[in-house]
């Protein structure tokens, strides 16, 4: 009877052992998650991996990696379901030591830190999300960022060089409306709200 007692036990450490691969991010505050994810992904050896789960699809997270280490890192989807997203992140070769890129300035904060704001009875301003100037794959990179801690009903502006029509499709499957209106300047103005 002292064996099955030792499987157990063996069986608890090995269970230990390959939560070490998973990285559940849903709890961590949307101004350091990226950052912590980076981290991880630093310490990972070549051919290792670990699997993000998050409680969104982290599309924005996916075009800082391929702009950031293009050709170093595959990225599987595993779960897509309506609240949990789990993305096995593989390190395929070294990649250069490097600042990340950052998150946008003025980039609103997640959607479940502002709960008790919007229970107040915030006022809800228009966040600006300012990427004139930038090399793509950069602007739509911050915009989706924003985008995804968007609150229901809360609205996006978003500047750009170009008329973002490669943003569109991406907006639409996230169930966010958007208009876009070219400037005097001959950049546009893209109002995105989160439905």
């Amino acid at each position: 009877m002292s064996d099955p007692t030792q499987t157990n036990s063996n069986t608890d450490d090995t269970t230990a052992t390959a939560d070490l691969t998973r990285f559940d991010v849903r709890s961590i505050p949307c101004r350091v998650k990226h950052a912590q994810i980076f981290k991880r992904w630093s310490d990972l050896p070549v051919g290792e991996y670990f699997v993000l789960v998050n409680d969104h699809d982290p599309v924005p997270l996916y075009y800082q990696f391929a702009a950031q280490f293009p050709g170093a890192f595959s990225w599987e989807y595993l779960v897509t379901e309506q609240d949990e997203f789990q993305v096995k992140i593989t390190r395929l070769a070294p990649s250069p030591a490097g600042s990340v890129i950052p998150p946008p300035p003025g980039a609103p904060v997640c959607s479940h830190d502002r709960e008790d704001d919007h229970a107040a009875g915030a006022a809800e301003t228009a966040l600006v999300v300012d990427a004139r100037g930038l090399e793509p794959p950069e602007p739509m990179m911050r915009i989706l960022e924003a985008v995804e801690s968007l609150a229901p009903g809360a609205e996006l502006a978003a500047l750009t060089d170009r008329q973002p029509i490669h943003l569109y499709p991406e907006l639409d499957t996230r169930g966010v409306a958007h208009t876009s209106e070219q400037q005097q300047d001959g950049s546009w103005r893209t109002t995105l709200r989160r439905l």
